[in-house]
């Protein structure tokens, strides 16, 4: 994973989660043990108002209730009370809602001894009712002054109402606290926009001056990135200024060369034995490639960037208008189909370097037709690069000669004008662009060039 955006977002995603089901859990806990005070209370009160309507006289029990709850009043509600003598268990008083049955005998063994053994002290606990209902139970010994024997009081409460309450409850709970989570995720995820759109910025600085719109950094960005940008301009500077002394260096190497050059091509010329033709012709090749970079070198250095963004069509039609002219015999069909607006990344003169070379090649082997595609198109399993297809209906060469054919100064037929140097320079060039140039036969019959580079 290497966004960070991505990363921000899950951690935030993740601690959100995890705060607010820790939350959850805390707030439920102390939910259900406040909601279990409560109910513990209202037993309670039954339990005070048991009591205080216990009446003793001649050591007989009586109870003067004046009214009870509705809900102790319901058969089988789950909220039951019964009064029942200590020693023999025998149940004195009991509500309507118990009717014929016994709270006592719901007790486990396990809660008989207990109770027996903590008499004066409150007794809770849950169990299933008459009825296979769950029930919460408060109960407690308590001794009269006039009495010996102590009297247990049990009050009981339905304790499907707590559930029903701690259901809503973490119902509740748990929408509000995924609404809590969805706001702080997308709450995130908008201050990471507003946040990281400084660099959104500087990239968008970076690729205009990729593309050549460009030279430098030039924007109000935050203070935290500020030096950054500053560092990049530097970087870019110092890197135009190593352009710039390679391109000094070759353009004194090429003129270090020139007059050698030309005493050796005037002491070879019209000399008639072999090596002096051989030493002659090989001069002039040197003079030819020496000529070129030179004068590479000083269309480089009128451009303000290594790589630009030419629009290709100009470029194109330019090229074929000024071959037409000079191939007016041949009266030439030239089908140019080329994108307006497609553009090609890199410096002009090698777009002409490329093209011209082949487009000439087209014009001097074509019988009358050459078709030119130029347009943007996705290159398998890659993104979307400019593509140049180059055909005539000239002769096809033979298959041997195909690799030949791009190797410096090698000609298929010497009578054909040239120095055998065009299709090397465009291997070359297109090398140096991490292209693709590749020739095939055509459909025309002749040969057909294609192109692959980058596309602006």
């Amino acid at each position: 994973m290497t966004s960070l955006k991505q990363r921000l977002l899950i951690s935030t995603l993740v601690g959100s989660v995890i705060l607010t089901i820790t939350t959850g859990i805390f707030l439920s806990v102390l939910f259900s043990l406040s909601t279990e005070k409560q109910f513990d209370n209202r037993l309670q009160t039954t339990l005070t108002e048991l009591v205080g309507a216990t009446r003793i006289m001649d050591n007989k029990v009586m109870l003067d209730l004046q009214h009870s709850a509705p809900n102790f009043s319901s058969l089988f509600s789950g909220w039951y009370w019964q009064i029942v003598d200590g020693p023999s268990g025998k149940s004195l008083f009991k509500s309507v809602s118990l009717h014929n049955s016994s709270l006592l005998k719901q007790f486990k063994d396990d809660d008989k001894i207990r109770l027996e053994n903590n008499q004066g002290q409150v007794f809770r606990t849950y169990l299933m009712g008459p009825v296979q209902d769950n029930i919460r139970v408060y109960a407690q010994y308590i001794t009269f002054p006039e009495r010996d024997a102590p009297i247990l009081y049990i009050i009981s409460g339905n304790s499907e109402l707590l559930n029903a309450e701690a259901r809503s409850f973490y119902w509740m709970i748990a929408a509000g606290l995924s609404l809590l989570v969805l706001g702080l995720t997308l709450g995130a995820y908008f201050q990471l926009r507003f946040v990281l759109k400084p660099l959104e910025n500087l990239k968008n600085y970076l690729a205009e001056i990729r593309i050549g719109d460009g030279k430098s950094i030039e924007g109000n960005l935050p203070q935290e990135i500020m030096p950054v940008a500053n560092e990049i301009n530097s970087l870019i500077d110092a890197n135009r200024q190593v352009i710039e002394r390679a391109r000094t260096h070759v353009g004194n190497l090429a003129h270090a060369l020139k007059t050698p050059i030309s005493v050796l091509l005037n002491a070879s010329d019209n000399k008639t034995d072999t090596n002096s033709k051989l030493v002659f012709e090989q001069v002039k090749l040197m003079n030819v490639q020496i000529t070129h970079h030179l004068n590479r070198a000083r269309m480089i250095a009128s451009t303000d960037t290594v790589a630009t963004k030419i629009y290709v069509s100009p470029v194109a039609s330019s090229i074929v208008n000024a071959l037409k002219k000079i191939n007016f015999d041949k009266n030439v069909n030239v089908e140019l189909n080329v994108d307006e607006h497609v553009c090609f990344y890199g410096e002009k003169q090698d777009l002409e370097e490329l093209i011209g070379n082949l487009i000439d090649n087209a014009f001097k082997w074509c019988d009358q037709r050459v078709v030119i595609n130029i347009q943007a198109a996705p290159k398998p399993q890659q993104t979307k690069q400019l593509h140049i297809t180059i055909e005539d209906d000239g002769p096809f060469m033979p298959p041997k000669e195909l690799k030949k054919v791009l190797q410096r100064g090698h000609r298929i037929d010497e009578n054909m004008a040239g120095t055998g140097l065009g299709l090397s320079i465009v291997k070359e060039l297109t090398s140096l662009y991490n292209g693709e140039f590749n020739l095939h036969q055509s459909n025309l019959g002749g040969l057909k060039a294609e192109l692959w580079l980058p596309l602006a």
